[in-house]
């Protein structure tokens, strides 16, 4: 698969991630949601943390079937005998009372969860493109598992990326800067890939008579900031 655009980036499916992953989405012209590696259950993958009155901060999480220790991401089921939407739901309520952008937040966060999703990869896409459309982040999506990619069965953590690249004749693969450590520059240049990386752009807002906590779940964001100043922190 050929694509026009150059500029790949590459990650898990996470539970309605941090605002920081939305500004390395939108850096982007392609981003590549990463389904084919091992699926673990304690992870960002099915949970992400909002505010609470109590405790400071909860988590918003996901009701999953049990899965062997070589579960696939793309393969890890979601369990929809248990009513987890609605235990989601009611922790929105929290920001009811304070929260300028609730109502219309808290129903872009129904839609997404509202559908008949059978997998956690199709949900946490789903929600990503959903995050995305409301920030009016046009970069394309794709999932791993659903590309023609030809690529090892096992690779070195840093070079997976280098083969989904060269597979889709990107010319520059941009990473979070935490996980600098992963790769070699050397190898992606002599493959004809610049190798770039995303910095943290720490940022603070109002949180009314809440404690403001840094990267929380782009739930928060949305819920006290006006998609004006969203989308001018994105650039």
């Amino acid at each position: 698969m050929k694509i026009e655009s150059k500029i790949v980036g590459i990650m898990q499916p996470y539970f309605f991630p941090y605002f920081e992953q939305f500004r390395l989405i939108a850096a982007c012209d392609l981003w590549v949601v990463f389904d084919i590696a091992q699926f673990s259950r304690k992870s960002w993958i099915t949970r992400n943390r909002i505010l609470n009155r109590d405790k400071g901060t909860s988590y918003l999480s996901m009701a999953i079937r049990h899965t062997g220790l070589d579960t696939r991401i793309k393969d890890a089921e979601i369990d929809n005998g248990k009513d987890w939407r609605a235990e989601i739901m009611n922790k929105l309520k929290v920001y009811q009372v304070g929260a300028p952008y609730y109502e219309v937040v808290r129903e872009l966060i129904g839609d997404i969860l509202g559908a008949n999703y059978q997998t956690i990869s199709t949900l946490n896409t789903a929600a990503l493109k959903g995050v995305c459309g409301y920030l009016s982040i046009d970069t394309a999506i794709q999932v791993a598992s659903a590309l023609p990619l030809d690529i090892p069965d096992q690779c070195e953590p840093g070079e997976w990326a280098l083969h989904i690249s060269k597979n889709l004749g990107a010319t520059e693969y941009r990473n979070a800067a935490g996980g600098k450590a992963l790769f070699d520059d050397k190898l992606y240049a002599s493959n004809g890939i610049k190798l770039s990386f995303h910095v943290h752009r720490p940022r603070t807002y109002r949180t009314g008579h809440f404690r403001f906590v840094e990267d929380l779940s782009v739930i928060d964001w949305m819920m006290w900031n006006d998609r004006a100043t969203l989308k001018e922190w994105l650039a």
